[in-house]
Formats: structure tokens, C-alpha cells, sequence
């Protein structure tokens, strides 16, 4: 909840930021007076401008936010020790490090996995919005 409370922030000022954005360019604010209502404006012309950025933003911070939900688990902060999260599964295999090393390694690779696929998604998803 915390890492939620605090992640959420910077991704909203974005949107709202791109929405101001995209609600000031000369052929969104003619629409109303051509007869172009609210929910067709929003789905024809604002949404389609703003979502690939925002998924873009939003994929870019995930590593962090996973990082950070780990890290607390790894410090005894998260989930309690039935449910499988990658930080208390890493703290349960610290002892165990130097007779089972993938008990460590296969977590942290999982990390490090995860951070290479959000950032190569949003690096496709912003190729594909430049192409358009």
C-alpha cells in the first residue's frame, strides 16, 4: 500500500499533464463545435494520443516499484512468509547461499528479467507510436 500510495503520483501528473496536452491542439478544440461529443472526444481523439505514452511511463517505472516491493520484503516489511514475493523468498535463501546458490540467483535473476521486458516493452510500444 505504501509503494502504491507513492507510486501512483508521478504517473498521474503525467497523464494530466499529456490530456492538457493533447485538449490544446487546434483540431482536438474545434471537435464540440462540429458536433463531436464528450465521449467521442475522449475515445477518438484524446485516449489514443495519451496511452502510449502513459503505458510507456508506466513500464519504465515498474523495475523501480518492483525493486522497492522487494526490497521491503527483504527487510521483513512486506508479505508475512507463506506468500511467495521475491524479497522474503531472497531473505529465506541468504542462509543458504553458499550450498544452494540458485536459491538466491533464481530470484534475483527474476528481477533482473523483469526489469529488461518492461523497459524493452515500452521501448517497443514508443517505436511503434513514433511510426504512426
Amino acid at each position: 500500500i505504501a509503494v502504491t500510495a507513492v507510486a501512483w503520483a508521478p504517473l498521474a501528473a503525467h497523464t494530466a499533464a499529456l490530456m492538457a496536452e493533447v485538449k490544446a491542439q487546434p483540431h482536438v478544440r474545434i471537435t464540440p463545435m462540429l458536433g463531436v461529443g464528450h465521449l467521442r472526444l475522449m475515445g477518438r481523439y484524446i485516449l489514443p494520443a495519451v496511452l502510449g505514452p502513459v503505458f510507456r511511463h508506466a513500464m519504465l517505472r515498474l523495475p523501480g516499484v518492483a525493486l522497492a516491493l522487494a526490497a521491503l520484503g527483504f527487510l521483513g516489511l512486506g508479505p508475512r512468509p507463506p506468500s511467495p514475493e521475491w524479497g522474503l523468498i531472497l531473505a529465506e535463501g541468504m542462509p543458504y547461499i553458499e550450498r544452494a546458490p540458485w536459491a538466491v540467483l533464481i530470484p534475483a535473476l527474476a528481477l533482473i528479467l523483469l526489469s529488461v521486458l518492461a523497459v524493452s516493452l515500452s521501448n517497443l510500444v514508443g517505436l511503434r507510436t513514433r511510426q504512426r
